[in-house]
């Protein structure tokens, strides 16, 4: 008989100082929230040693090439010894981890079927809701554009499905959504199309200019990393580069790594947050397949930055509904105020109402987070006893007075590697966590940690830099009379006359 290891059933949350010296564990069925501002140690502290010590698949979203180093060789370990290695596969769109086996995936596959074509197009449309922000408060407008995308992405996916189209095409059709009247004709006359979608994509992109005008400036932000030719190639399968297996990569104990940037010139969150939708979706078909009725071992998300990188749309019936099948989440973001920004105020309280744990650092500086939890750990009633020593004696009064458990002010204190931990109808809990880096086996993660660097370092050695790409290019045109004259000088007559470019 096999021994019983507390891993296979949740992972390690810390060691308690207050309530002293209780190991603490959260079950895998019980979703986590976490929040820290930037460099309080979430990652380190929390979510990499969850990921490291877990068996099975695992999906987890990253805005760090070190945070994806730290934990992909051990990911890729045989689950028993003496078995294959697990697989793992990486979304790198901005190819800032070279060398590393790459995520390579197709956005029309299975469009065919309109309830994918529109989970995927809602997904991407999400996406380009993170950070806008309109004098202090969520803008509202950026949601009906979001939603306004996602008719026209939905029908654009669904057409080039139905015709065995490629992305080039869908993105020839998002540079100019109004003039694109392929996809509409699709939709009208292909017997295997959804009834009506043609409707709602023509009345997405007809009607008032304004409304129109924002629309298409949305549905070519949600596709904007595609029409950089490098990302498009990383990301698409081509002849020689098929789309990675996601169903084999899962039964398999795989994890899948979706490492982008919180850059606002080029966002990664519409591609992030659609790939994620479509691994969560492989991972419940497993689950919905297997013969225990789940997922086992269970499938861990670990989303990392949520807000900014994944902002998954179906994340608050995921949570409510899939932890029984063996799905769990663990979310992590810097602060309160960039959850609402992202979900808006009431969904962003329904995901912390379905939120088990929450583990919340110091150092902070929301007042109002701070307050509310604090009327959330409510007050202790303390009893007082007074002794009077008087003309008239010795008198004993007694009496009960309400303490806050946490003043906001004291949650904002709390120590480095340390956290606030509200789990169910548990008493608050001030934990002593543990960086994954520290003692032996930290030493040797360090290690290896250091030779991915290498690794990754060599790769970086063989991609085309910029000036090679400019000089290529520079050499293409002085060959084809592309380049300007000496002499041209812009609104002069070599100018005006276009001299040195072909007829």
């Amino acid at each position: 008989m096999s021994r019983f290891e507390p891993t296979d059933v949740g992972w390690r949350l810390g060691r308690s100082s207050l309530p002293r010296g209780v190991e603490l564990w959260c079950r895998y069925d019980r979703t986590t929230g976490v929040y820290g501002e930037q460099g309080s140690g979430k990652t380190l502290d929390l979510l990499a040693p969850a990921l490291l010590a877990h068996r099975g698949a695992g999906l987890a979203t990253l805005t760090k090439v070190d945070d994806l180093l730290l934990t992909a060789g051990r990911r890729q370990r045989p689950d028993q010894p003496g078995g294959p290695p697990r697989p793992i596969a990486v979304l790198d769109p901005f190819g800032a981890a070279p060398g590393i086996p790459e995520l390579v995936w197709d956005p029309i596959a299975g469009c065919v079927d309109p309830r994918i074509a529109e989970r995927r197009a809602k997904a991407f449309a999400a996406g380009t809701v993170t950070g806008s922000v309109t004098g202090g408060r969520q803008d509202n407008a950026a949601r009906f554009y979001a939603a306004e995308t996602a008719k026209v992405l939905q029908g654009f996916l669904h057409a080039a499905a139905l015709t065995g189209r490629t992305l080039d095409h869908v993105l020839e059709w998002v540079a100019n959504p109004v003039a694109a009247e392929q996809p509409v004709e699709i939709l009208q006359q292909h017997p295997h199309a959804a009834r009506f979608w043609d409707g709602l994509l023509a009345g997405a992109l007809h009607g008032s200019p304004d409304t129109v005008g924002n629309t298409v400036t949305t549905v070519q932000q949600a596709m904007a990393l595609f029409f950089q030719p490098d990302i498009r190639a990383r990301c698409v399968p081509s002849p020689g580069r098929p789309a990675t297996d996601l169903l084999d990569l899962i039964t398999r104990q795989g994890t899948v790594y979706l490492l982008g940037r919180d850059d606002p010139y080029a966002s990664a969150a519409p591609l992030m947050t659609a790939v994620a939708e479509h691994v969560l979706d492989t991972a419940l078909q497993v689950a919905n397949t297997s013969p225990h009725g789940r997922m086992t071992p269970c499938f861990l998300a670990c989303l990392d930055e949520l807000p900014s990188t994944t902002p998954l749309p179906t994340l608050r019936v995921r949570m409510a509904n899939e932890r029984a099948l063996g799905l769990s989440f663990i979310y992590a973001a810097q602060t309160w105020k960039q959850m609402v920004v992202s979900y808006g105020e009431d969904e962003a309280r329904s995901l912390l109402g379905l939120t088990n744990t929450l583990v919340v650092f110091g150092g902070g500086k929301d007042v109002h987070f701070y307050r509310e939890l604090s009327d959330l750990l409510d007050d202790v009633r303390v009893s007082r006893q007074t002794v009077t020593d008087g003309p008239g004696g010795v008198g004993t009064s007694r009496s009960g007075e309400d303490v806050r458990v946490l003043r906001p002010g004291d949650i904002r204190r709390v120590p480095e590697r340390h956290a606030l931990v509200i789990a169910g109808t548990a008493p608050p809990i001030l934990a002593k966590l543990r960086r994954c880096l520290d003692g032996t086996d930290g030493q040797q993660l360090k290690a290896e940690l250091e030779a991915a660097r290498a690794q990754v370092s060599r790769a970086r050695a063989d991609v085309v830099d910029v000036d090679e790409r400019t000089a290529a290019a520079l050499t293409y045109a002085r060959d084809h009379r592309l380049t300007a004259r000496p002499d041209d000088v812009p609104g002069g007559p070599a100018t005006q006359s276009l001299r040195g470019w072909p007829e």
